[in-house]
């Protein structure tokens, strides 16, 4: 929730409380593969191929490789595990379109190495998705994209509108998760499970806005991140903020998509949804579920 100058009310945390069958075998992992194989380095993982302008799409696809599996890798249906489609082969070529850098991790499919943490997958132009840590991409930057591929998702396709509790601003009502409807609480917990995005953490019964945590942590914004207010940070209350990410821009903004901020957008009315575009520095941290 927000302080402000237009309006101030007698419960200023109220926005933040939060008291109130068998898949086939190997379905459901990224990749199947022998002995860890580690991905190759630079010199070897830019493949050579023709670069392709695909149907209904605004990115050009680039042809990769499949590469250090033990000879197969699953196609998925979105970025995470368990969305089996298909089996692709040890050296087949793929048309890679874009990447996501905030999909699901590999951390499934036994073992315990660094890039099994990895959240990076390759769109195709069929529409499915596969684990880039096994196709011949450039190897992944810090900010977990391979330099020179396009970026996929540069906005959430989450209906705010669909948020389903309705009530008064005076009205508190438990809406079943841990949290006040209408608060941000809820609204942002609703968000994070209803988004269809690849999530690890449920975001129920976590308290008050400033008592949320994730599965991760950055200072990083991502679509599908939950931006997080400490108190009294940039007009948030005594109990903090928070908001869902809809949208990371080009220019260094977010927008972000949250109930009970009390802005014109609102009405100043409590229990209602705001929209905003900030600079992507005003939250105090972005939380990843």
């Amino acid at each position: 929730m927000r302080i402000t100058t237009a309006r101030k009310t007698t419960r200023q945390a109220g926005d933040d409380n939060g008291t109130g069958p068998a898949a086939p075998a190997g379905t459901g992992r990224a990749a199947r593969r022998a002995g860890g194989l580690v991905r190759l380095t630079a010199a070897l993982a830019l493949a050579t191929g023709s670069i392709a302008l695909t149907a209904g799409s605004a990115h050009a696809a680039t042809a990769y490789k499949v590469q250090g599996t033990d000879g197969t890798l699953a196609e998925q249906s979105q970025p995470a595990t368990n969305h089996f489609v298909r089996w692709l082969h040890e050296g087949d070529t793929v048309n890679v379109v874009c990447q996501v850098n905030d999909g699901g991790t590999d951390i499934g499919d036994g073992g315990t190495f660094p890039w099994q943490n990895s959240r990076t997958w390759d769109k195709l132009t069929d529409g499915t998705w596969v684990y880039d840590h096994f196709i011949t991409t450039p190897p992944q930057g810090a900010d977990g994209y391979s330099p020179g591929v396009p970026h996929c998702n540069s906005s959430s396709t989450l209906d705010p509108n669909a948020y389903p509790w309705r009530v008064g601003p005076d009205q508190w009502v438990s809406d079943g998760h841990g949290y006040w409807e209408g608060e941000c609480v809820s609204f942002a917990a609703w968000a994070i499970r209803s988004d269809g995005r690849p999530h690890t953490k449920s975001p129920d019964f976590l308290g008050n806005a400033n008592q949320w945590t994730g599965a991760s942590v950055s200072s990083t914004p991502h679509v599908g991140d939950i931006a997080q207010w400490d108190p009294k940070v940039h007009q948030a209350s005594d109990n903090g903020h928070v908001a869902y990410v809809a949208a990371v821009n080009g220019d260094g903004t977010i927008t972000v998509y949250e109930y009970n901020w009390l802005d014109a957008y609102d009405g100043y009315t409590l229990h209602r949804l705001s929209v905003r575009t900030i600079p992507a520095s005003d939250p105090s941290r972005y939380l990843r579920f």
